[in-house]
């Protein structure tokens, strides 16, 4: 297997993935870490490791449209194991993303399909859909 570099190559003409970040700077469970995979100036997308594997949703609550977190990486209750949405205290479940508690009780955030491939994560979303906006 070949040392991983910085940063994967260049997605070729119509690859339908977009690189997130080398595998080992993902954090551990228990934390989040957001990420601008448009370019846009703010991070509209977050993984979270879990028991089970990793998770990526988009950091969107589904109440107001707004940004989840209060400030940089902090998506995640104190103890680790909800989602929470500071805006409007609505709590969601890190596994499925389901709203247990808040305004917007039994709506779900936008999970999105990833990729692992030679210590990487990707999302299986091309890198200019709207998903990532």
């Amino acid at each position: 297997m070949a040392a991983l570099s910085n940063t994967p190559g260049a997605p070729a003409p119509g690859d339908t993935r977009t690189p997130l970040c080398a595998l080992d700077a993902l954090p551990p469970v228990g934390q989040a870490r957001g990420f601008d995979p448009a370019k846009s100036g703010r991070d509209t997308v977050f993984a979270l490791r879990r028991s089970d594997g990793i998770r990526v949703y988009r950091n969107h609550c589904p109440h107001q449209g707004v940004p989840l977190a209060y400030r940089k990486d902090r998506f995640l209750s104190g103890d680790g194991q909800r989602i929470l949405c500071y805006a409007h205290g609505a709590h969601f479940e890190a596994d499925t993303g389901l709203c247990t508690d808040g305004p917007c009780r039994g709506m779900s955030l936008a999970s999105l399909p990833l990729v692992i491939e030679d210590g990487w994560l990707y999302l299986a979303v091309a890198p200019d859909s709207p998903l990532l906006r």
